[in-house]
């Protein structure tokens, strides 16, 4: 490991409680793997390349990595309409619908709010959550603009999955995991104790980490739902590096990385941004560089390659809530431009401001009052969305609680008449309550909208 290296890794572990990771610098035919911290802080077990993590969104590529494979059979299009191979495919706005195509999924310009709060409850499959989007909001015009959508990989997934007839995860493990001899697994699957996995953890904001549930929903598969280690994602990184090959040939891999949509620039050393297939684009040093991260509870990861040169690399983090794996992407990427080493001071400080943002809602929560009787008869019972399935606020314990799924948390109300449910936890989710005629408008973490629950009890 490199002192700029080891001098990162001290600095994230210092300040946001990182616990523990493992990366990767491919440089043509040299391979240099490192790891570092503990997979099991408790029992002090170490981090080893053959560690398992959640890669969350870095699980996009290999989606997209899947139409690749499908438009070179033509088994698939990119821009077709996706109603050619699910014709149930719905959205409020029918002339969206009518007219999205798979491209229009992968670069994240269909104009569908995020929804991503409803996994909190919605445990079913990548099927049924393919037909919910008929009852999801839009936020924006369809090709409007970009807008990062986990729920539209996932009916990417079914897409495809529909277009192959097999299920997204039979055609991943034997179209992509089979041939490049990967050890791959899927979110919602049963952890093998024989196996060496990453227990998860998240930053506390205040320099320490707590040990948290690893992620289980099974319909986030297409979107983020693949399980791997360094070793296997060195030999995806490889196959990345060799345009695809040998999963499918050179012109169907350029579709992917491609750019599509413009997005914001990061800096002054990294411009040009945009989406492709699954994969983000940019000018990184004035190189061309197709990257992705992935965050999900308790996980970090980073998958970047500078297509021209022959070079890339992988980050694994264990830790969620860090910042960590951009960071470390960007000392290594420095490290192939031959550049100087950089001070991630400012990153941390920016890191440090953006954990107390995110935990004003529990400030605001906890300056709150539980509900009063009548106050009660308006927020108390039962609410229901068609997307989203219903939650409950009831009574119970000498308090008042809102239940949704895996979300659960006490009712306080606030100074403009609203109802929060929010989260006993340093970075918490949560969701705001606001009377209507026929329910109530609920404000979540994630969606920048208000959406209609009716009641129903």
């Amino acid at each position: 490991m490199t002192q700029a290296e080891q001098r990162a890794i001290a600095e994230l572990r210092k300040a946001t409680g990182l616990t523990g990771g493992a990366f990767a610098v491919v440089r043509g035919e040299d391979v240099r793997k490192e790891c570092f911290g503990f997979a099991d802080r408790e029992a002090g077990r170490s981090i080893t390349e053959n560690s398992i993590f959640d890669i969350a969104s870095n699980s996009k590529a290999f989606t997209s990595m899947l139409g690749a494979v499908g438009a070179q059979e033509a088994r698939f299009d990119w821009d077709a309409p996706v109603r050619t191979y699910y014709p149930e495919f719905g959205l409020p706005d029918e002339y969206a619908a009518a007219h999205m195509t798979g491209r229009d999924l992968g670069c994240h310009r269909s104009g569908l709010a995020r929804h991503e709060f409803m996994r909190a409850r919605v445990y079913t499959s990548v099927a049924d959550m393919a037909q919910r989007t008929r009852f999801m909001e839009l936020s924006r015009g369809f090709r409007e603009s970009y807008e990062y959508n986990n729920h539209m990989f996932i009916a990417l997934g079914h897409i495809l999955a529909c277009a192959f007839s097999a299920p997204w995860e039979a055609l991943i493990r034997a179209r992509i995991a089979e041939p490049l001899n990967m050890e791959m697994s899927f979110r919602g699957e049963a952890c093998d104790p024989a196996l060496d996995w990453a227990l998860p953890y998240r930053a506390d904001g205040k320099g320490g980490a707590l040990r948290v549930d690893r992620p289980d929903n099974p319909v986030a598969g297409p979107c983020g739902g693949v399980r791997t280690n360094l070793v296997s994602m060195v030999r995806w990184l490889r196959c990345l590096l060799d345009s695809g090959a040998p999963l499918c040939g050179k012109e169907a891999f350029s579709e992917l990385i491609r750019t599509n949509m413009p997005t914001a620039d990061e800096g002054n050393i990294e411009l040009c941004n945009g989406y492709a297939l699954g994969w983000r684009t940019s000018a990184y040093r004035g190189r061309r560089l197709v990257w992705h991260g992935g965050s999900i509870g308790g996980f970090n990861s980073n998958v970047s390659f500078f297509p021209d040169e022959g070079t890339g690399i992988v980050v694994l983090l264990n830790t969620s809530g860090t910042w960590g794996a951009g960071m470390l992407r960007d000392v290594l990427l420095d490290e192939l431009c031959g550049a100087e080493p950089r001070s991630l001071g400012g990153e941390l400080a920016a890191w440090h401001k953006s954990a107390e943002h995110g935990a004003e809602p529990l400030a605001r929560a906890r300056t709150g009052r539980m509900p009063t009787d009548a106050e009660f008869r308006t927020f108390g019972g039962r609410f229901y969305h068609p997307a989203y399935d219903d939650f409950t606020v009831s009574r119970r314990d000498g308090d008042v609680w809102l239940d949704y799924g895996r979300f659960r948390a006490r009712v306080r109300m606030l100074p403009d008449g609203a109802a929060l449910a929010c989260e006993d936890d340093p970075q918490p989710d949560w969701m705001e309550l606001h009377e209507t005629e026929n329910g109530l408008a609920v404000a979540t973490s994630d969606l920048a909208m208000r959406l209609p629950f009716q009641r129903i009890d």
